[in-house]
């Protein structure tokens, strides 16, 4: 069996944060980098290969908050912030950001979910593209975004929203939409109230990997079909997945604060003490890992050897 593991590369790789950093550059299981500055509830990092950079997207509040004051910065590869300010900014009055969560890149437009709609922005300028509202077909929870080769963009819905009291209600389906054009269509419905939230494409078996914040299973899905497998468990909370450049899956898990590798149908921990590990990113030329820390309001960067 491959053993992947996560470990420091190189002290002079981590960024300077204060006191926090300064002890993990001791520590040979630390991050390359810790990021914290700038930074509130962030959900998602996508790695940009073409620009050497990462987005982060920040809710900047309740995810399911339209108060137009959500965001997203970019960093350079070894995690420096690059913008004295966010870089797409909800609170600029020709931008509409209202949670961001996850992210996809179609050339030079960042597709961008946000609760009940999805938006596009130009990487090179910042500036606002198009938005889609997907209100019509009863969305609630957008949460990650992935695009398939032939274009098609891909928007899982988790179906939730939050009482009063905190407690988590299943108003929605759990599913994912297919976005061609300006057209949104349902796309496959997942069981109920798993919550349907990372997803990413498995290449080498031609089938989307997704996992669900409410349920265990590992979930396989090829495109044109109206139904999914389940394709093994973990702990689940499931958030981010991506593939990793052997073929295998990296998803992380808020149930167990941990990272996961899925390979033949089984779950492996790679690494635990992650807090609220939300939507992962992956540079694959480095085999980098940057994990989002949702309430603790840090993104973490992590070699994978």
């Amino acid at each position: 069996m491959r053993i992947t593991t996560l470990a420091l590369l190189a002290p002079f790789a981590l960024v300077a944060c204060g006191g926090e950093n300064a002890s993990q550059a001791a520590d040979a299981n630390a991050p390359l980098a810790v990021v914290s500055e700038g930074l509130s509830t962030p959900e998602s990092v996508l790695w940009d290969a073409t620009r050497n950079v990462w987005y982060v997207s920040n809710i900047n509040g309740s995810p399911l908050g339209k108060d137009d004051n959500g965001y997203i910065v970019r960093l350079s590869a070894d995690g420096a912030k690059l913008d004295s300010v966010p870089f797409i900014n909800g609170a600029d009055a020709d931008i509409t950001l209202n949670a961001p969560k996850g992210m996809a890149l179609v050339g030079d437009t960042l597709w961008v979910a946000d609760i009940d709609a999805v938006r596009a922005f130009d990487v090179n300028t910042g500036n606002a593209v198009t938005s889609l509202e997907l209100g019509a077909q009863n969305a609630t929870f957008l949460n990650d975004v992935a695009v398939a080769g032939d274009g098609t963009i891909y928007i899982t819905d988790s179906g939730i929203s939050f009482n009063a009291d905190g407690s988590v209600s299943h108003p929605g389906k759990s599913r994912v939409f297919a976005l061609v054009g300006r057209n949104a269509r349902e796309a496959v419905v997942l069981p109920a109230q798993s919550a349907a939230n990372g997803i990413a494409f498995d290449a080498g078996n031609n089938r989307w990997l997704i996992v669900g914040f409410n349920s265990p299973s590992v979930f396989g899905w090829t495109a044109g079909t109206d139904s999914v497998t389940v394709l093994g468990s973990g702990p689940g909370g499931g958030d981010g997945i991506v593939i990793l450049k052997d073929g295998r899956a990296l998803y992380s898990s808020w149930a167990d604060s941990s990272l996961y590798v899925f390979e033949n149908g089984t779950s492996t921990k790679l690494r635990g003490g992650l807090n609220a590990p939300a939507d992962i990113g992956y540079d694959p030329r480095r085999h980098i890992v940057a994990v989002p820390l949702f309430t603790e309001n840090r993104v973490e960067l992590w070699q994978l050897k």
